[in-house]
């Protein structure tokens, strides 16, 4: 059967259109006589893991066909094939062990790969003819380039007289504008149209101008505009003039408007946009005007001197909008000359270069020439995501792909299939266009051969019935949105999908409750948790997760799509806080990783020892990781007094850490990173201190004879004495809900050592030490329990009393740390080894690979020493990240971008509300009148105002906003066509006082579905369709990837927010009585039962909430409320107790009651403190939280209002 030599494949989300990829490569392999055809065909897709993922599908097809027992999938395809080919299914088993082992013998040959790698290829065979060195390398990292350009261009100032004046003048530009003086950012943007192929037609025009021509064309820019405000001027004089000859009185004009319209653009303040006069009855005329009939007359000619005050003002408008932007473009040159000369002494080529090298030099040269230097001749060629093509890429590929359909080779023509969607075309910022495929759809046909097929993937075989069924009638409803037919027609008539046999699952649309600002005291509003609009989305997030775990899921069943990378990222912060196993490559820096870090500070210090924030933060480091001997902060104390390096250098070796820092400056870079890496992160170094450390139990001879005796003795005497007030208040803080799930025990035995407390499940052992673990004795005997201890592999961590009783938190803080690194260590199946270029064994850590893998590029290819790495570094940190595993048990977060191609069982869209009007940094080209300046296009800010300008360039405005309502629109149809069975949609109404629903918003989409589907009510924020019972089954899978930990987002300093209470310093008694109660409100919050009165207060001394000297008052004051005879049931031990917890109700209200207790019987005892006078709603609020409550489950039976003043007043309800 003749394949048509040009088909178009129009494939919607989830329609297998990969699978028709693989079918047609396969048939044209099968059919042909040779075992060799694959060498003929050119497949491009646009990323390496589609690459991945389409080699897979065709070597893993031809692998299954060529077995003796096929898979049931196989079977299938090859009984289409069979159907499509007029082969047998023998035949095709016989051919494709045939082409398979071929395959293998010839992989090079197998040419499926990216676009820019191919456009490379080219490239590279015709490097000499270009002008390139042979050796050119490939650089993805055009930015720094830009940088590199910018600043180089800035240097020149003061050596380049004409150069100076232009950045002289570009800055007093900006700063008359109230703007920041700096250029540089506009001339960064001036580098990004270069380099940008949408716009190289514009910018061919400027090829031939100086920066002398556009200073030339700035000053009669600005001439012009002066001309045309006189003209302006001179308009408006004729036509009052023309009032005045014809005796009316300007009262004669209804509010004397149209006079005093005409008077104050005679005084050069006319507001361009008040353009009020257009028809005749613009022009309103009082009724009792006696010259209404002269007024009529000279209408007409009012009208035409407006209309021509109007035009000359656009023209005026223009060009000042044109000379916003002129200064800029002015360096076009100037940039693109520098970026060229940088390129050339690097001896790079930035990849944004390759499709205009090709198009300007090789896309008009014969194609057969041109497959004679690439070595190969395609005769088929397939193109993947073509909607994400550019059309400089599409115009390079048609001279070698007409070359192909065109002509005959044993009576065989060549062939094109591309596929696409232009619904999911999200990439016009860097040249792909929908426009294009829609164009191709239907009449365009850039080939001599006229026969073209177009085919619609229709059917949709990833998602439920109830997901394709929203995702019909949502994006059916969604044209209406546009004006432009094409994206009208794109979605009216091309978004629907046939169902497939999967019937079932569900769809979610839920809204935030509404975040009200508001500076009344909080007491009014019910004491309600007032939370931010982010922490809202993340914990709405949260519950999603927990509902669909509860529904069966697994958590690498589940997707968390976001529009931006900040999203992202508080996500990703506020799960990990809450043990919620993550994936994330948008968060797994490089340079947020501990071992990493380290390495940057010691670089830094190498770079210049008097760096004293590097050298405590290497200290740290050293502190918590390769020493035991002393607490950390005088261990970092000690280091910091230390400032000739000899002696610092000599001190460490006191630790067992020995390091020349002189030695290793000496070092090439990538040698002076393996030594630190050698040095500090060994895996020896993990285990303890080398192999004395490993193999020191008969060395140290503490496990026979006197010193293990001696242990046993004083660990016996410790077993039985009565803990310190350290180890009370640590085990009470081990015991609370924020760490109850890791279940610590307290003086337990392991081994021969009884150990202060241990978490079993994750092998870490927390010591508090008195005063007498300072004595060298007991010190030596420390290192050595320690050392045994990590022997049978666990984590010691200790802390001394002080510690414990003044800094509990920060102690926490480190225990919760240690517990997540056991957690990740146990969960690793095995160490990431790999081999060193030296050929030492490097560290068992993916982030330190990955960072080692920069560090010899950057060595190899820059020669560079620390300095010039640290500025790298600093420049580019957040570029890198580590990619994340596949297959392992864990929620993927991920930009909608990213997720393009992939499909999730669960998907959970939050931050649904983006504003897809807002303006855009994107500028506009107009045509100009190149007689007047000599320029045939400007370059003008994207805004309203530019409708302003004239027919013609409302028009290209209004083209660009419906280029971004489809860009808009075809984001949210990649995100909402990933999901499988379920479907979550997280948005905000948004709704103003009057309740009317927003313009230019995503949320807008939402209401609107829902209204069309009459369900919608300002007051319920949770819609569903379908039932949320999970209908797939799971998967079994073997996890046999090392889990890499998330690295949270750092603590930027300028976010921390510092609470300052001015605890019973206040001017009057009622505040003082009000501020009295709201501490032991907060003190409460710390006591579950009537014995945690006293470590309670402990505590809230710790915290700087009560001084010392008020200890005595508040611990009276709180013991009269546990020992109440009311209350004290509520704080009797044997009973589950919940402080101040939230709860998200139905509607999306929360709720904080301040105390519940819950008995073996499921009963309730509900709390609500108050301070102040009585009051009604405080009852009102009560039973509001006991219906929340009941609603739950649970019976309350007995709640209770505490008043909190000099006296306890307890009201029964």
């Amino acid at each position: 059967m003749q394949r048509p030599s040009f088909s178009i494949y129009d494939a919607s989300a989830g329609s297998g259109k990969t699978y028709a990829l693989v079918k047609e490569y396969l048939k044209i392999i099968l059919v042909a006589k040779k075992n060799d055809a694959y060498r003929n065909i050119l497949a491009i897709t646009f990323t390496n893991k589609a690459v991945h993922e389409m080699k897979s599908r065709i070597v893993g097809s031809l692998s299954e066909f060529a077995k003796d027992e096929p898979s049931s999938k196989a079977v299938d395809l090859m009984q289409d094939l069979a159907v499509d080919t007029a082969l047998s299914v023998i035949q095709i088993k016989t051919k494709s062990q045939q082409i398979i082992k071929h395959i293998i013998h010839n992989y090079a040959a197998f040419d499926i790969s990216t676009i820019d790698k191919f456009t490379h290829k080219v490239i590279r065979a015709f490097a000499h003819d270009l002008g390139l060195p042979m050796t050119f390398e490939v650089t993805l990292d055009t930015e720094n380039l830009l940088v590199e350009a910018v600043d180089a261009i800035i240097a020149q100032a003061g050596e380049d007289e004409t150069l100076t004046k232009l950045l002289i003048d570009f800055t007093m530009e900006k700063t008359d504008d109230d703007k920041s003086w700096d250029i540089s950012r506009e001339i960064l943007d001036t580098g990004r149209l270069v380099l940008n192929e949408n716009n190289r037609n514009e910018i061919t025009h400027f090829h031939d101008k100086s920066i002398a021509d556009f200073v030339a064309i700035k000053a009669k820019l600005n001439e012009a505009c002066k001309v045309l405000e006189k003209e302006s001027v001179a308009f408006a004089e004729e036509a009052l003039l023309l009032i005045e000859k014809n005796g009316i009185d300007s009262k004669s004009f209804s509010g004397a408007y149209f006079p005093k319209h005409l008077i104050s653009i005679q005084e050069g303040k006319f507001n361009p946009k008040n353009k009020t006069y257009h028809e005749y009855d613009d022009i309103k005329i009082n009724k009792t005007a006696k010259d209404r009939a002269i007024i009529e007359n000279i209408i007409p000619e009012l009208l035409q001197l407006v209309a021509t005050i109007y035009k000359t003002f656009e023209k005026r408008d223009f060009y000042k909008a044109f000379l916003k932007n002129i200064t800029p473009l002015s360096l076009l040159n100037t940039v693109s000359n520098e970026l060229a000369k940088i390129q050339s002494e690097q001896n790079v080529l930035s990849i944004s270069e390759f499709n205009a090298i090709i198009h300007r030099e090789i896309q008009n040269q014969p194609a057969p020439f041109i497959y004679e230097r690439l070595g190969e001749r395609y005769r088929h060629f397939f193109i993947d995501e073509f909607q994400d093509t550019s059309e400089m890429q599409w115009q390079n590929l048609i001279p070698l792909i007409d070359n192909a359909t065109s002509s005959e080779i044993d009576g065989e023509k060549g062939t094109l299939m591309i596929v696409g969607d232009p619904k999911q075309s999200i990439y016009r910022w860097r040249g792909g266009k929908a426009e294009q495929f829609i164009d191709l759809s239907k009449d365009q046909n850039p080939f001599n051969n006229p026969e073209k097929v177009l085919k619609h993937l229709d059917k949709n075989y990833r998602s439920y019935s109830q997901v394709i069924e929203f995702n019909n009638d949502f994006f059916k409803m969604l044209s209406n949105e546009f004006e432009h037919l094409d994206y009208k027609d794109l979605y009216a008539n091309h978004s629907h999908q046939k169902l497939n046999d999967k019937k079932g699952g569900y769809v979610n649309i839920s809204f935030i409750p509404k975040v009200e600002k508001t500076d009344v005291n909080p007491e009014s509003l019910g004491e309600e948790e007032a939370l931010d609009k982010t922490e809202l989305y993340v914990l709405a997030t949260l519950n999603t997760i927990q509902k669909v775990i509860r529904e069966g899921f697994e958590y690498k069943d589940i997707v968390i799509l976001t529009r931006k990378r900040s999203q992202g990222i508080a996500i990703a912060t506020y799960l990990t806080e809450q043990q919620i196993p993550l994936l994330s490559s948008e968060t797994l820096m490089i340079q947020n990783a501990t071992e990493v870090r380290l390495i940057i500070h010691l670089l830094k210090y190498l770079k210049n020892s008097s760096d004293l924030e590097s050298k405590a933060n290497f200290l740290q480091y050293l502190a918590q990781n390769s020493q035991d001997k002393l607490p950390v902060h005088d261990f970092i104390a000690k280091g910091m007094s230390l400032f000739q390096e000899t002696d610092f250098e000599n001190w460490l070796m006191s630790f067992d850490v020995s390091l020349s820092f002189q030695n290793i400056r000496k070092k090439s870079l990538y040698e002076a990173v393996e030594t630190i890496v050698a040095k500090f992160l060994s895996p020896a170094l993990s285990r303890g201190k080398g192999d004395e450390a490993v193999n020191g139990v008969d060395k140290l001879g503490y496990m026979t004879g006197g010193n293990y005796s001696h242990l046993l003795i004083e660990k016996a005497k410790e077993k039985t004495k009565e803990p310190t007030s350290a180890e009370k208040i640590l085990w009470m803080e081990l015991k609370s809900k924020s760490l109850e799930e890791y279940k610590f025990r307290q003086q337990h035995l392991i081994d021969d050592f009884i150990v202060d407390f241990v978490c079993l499940s994750k092998k870490l052992i927390v010591e508090v030490d008195g005063d007498y673990h300072f004595s060298d004795e007991q010190i030596d005997l420390d290192e050595n329990r320690t050392r045994t201890l990590k022997i049978l592999g666990y984590k010691v961590i200790r802390f001394t009393n002080e510690q414990v009783i003044k800094s509990i938190s920060e102690v926490l803080k480190e225990i919760k740390k240690e517990l997540v690194s056991q957690e990740v260590f146990q969960d690793s199946i095995s160490p990431v080894m790999a081999p060193f270029p030296s050929g030492r064994a490097g560290v068992g850590n993916a982030y330190v690979q990955y960072f080692l893998d920069i560090v010899l590029e950057r060595d190899i290819r820059n020669q560079a020493g620390i300095s010039d790495f640290l500025n790298f570094w600093d420049k580019n940190a957040e570029k890198f990240s580590i990619p994340s595993p596949e297959g392992t048990n864990a929620v993927r977060i991920m930009t909608i971008h990213k997720s393009k191609g992939l499909e999730f069982p669960v998907v959970i869209f939050p931050f649904a509300e983006e504003d897809y009007n807002r303006k855009p940094k994107d500028k506009l080209w107009l045509n100009a009148e190149e007689q007047d300046f000599g320029l045939p296009k400007v370059l003008i800010d994207n805004s309203s105002a530019v409708e302003g300008f004239g027919e013609e360039a409302a028009g290209v405005y209004n083209q660009k906003k419906q280029e971004e309502l489809l860009d808009n629109i075809n984001v949210l149809y990649v995100a909402l066509t990933r999901a499988e069975e379920q479907l979550y949609v997280i948005s905000n109404m948004n709704l103003s006082r009057k309740g009317e629903v927003p313009t230019n918003n995503m949320c807008t989409f939402f209401i609107n579905y829902l209204e069309s589907k009459n369900v919608f009510k300002a007051d319920q924020i949770e819609y569903e369709f379908g039932k949320e019972t999970k209908l797939s089954t799971n998967k079994k899978h073997v996890d046999t990837s090392k889990r890499i930990p998330l690295v949270a987002e750092i603590l930027n300093p300028k976010n921390i927010k510092i609470a300052q209470r001015e605890a019973l310093m206040w001017g009057t008694h009622q505040q003082e009585a009000i501020e009295y109660g709201n501490i032991i409100h907060e003190i409460l919050s710390f006591v579950k039962t009537k014995n945690d009165v006293d470590l309670a207060i402990t505590k809230s001394i710790e915290d700087g909430l009560i001084t010392f000297a008020q200890k005595e008052i508040v611990f009276n004051t709180i013991q009269e409320i546990v020992n109440h005879r009311e209350l004290e049931i509520c704080f009797a031990e044997g009973n589950e107790v919940w402080n101040e917890q939230t709860i998200i109700q139905k509607q999306g209200k929360t709720i904080k009651p301040d105390r519940m207790v819950l008995t073996k019987n499921n009963e309730v005892f509900l709390l609500d403190y108050k301070t102040g006078t009585h009051n009604s709603k405080y009852q009102l609020q009560l039973e509001n939280y006991q219906s929340a409550i009941e609603l739950m489950g649970y019976k309350v039976v007995k709640k209770a209002l505490i008043y909190i003043g000099k006296e306890i007043d307890v009201v029964n309800l």
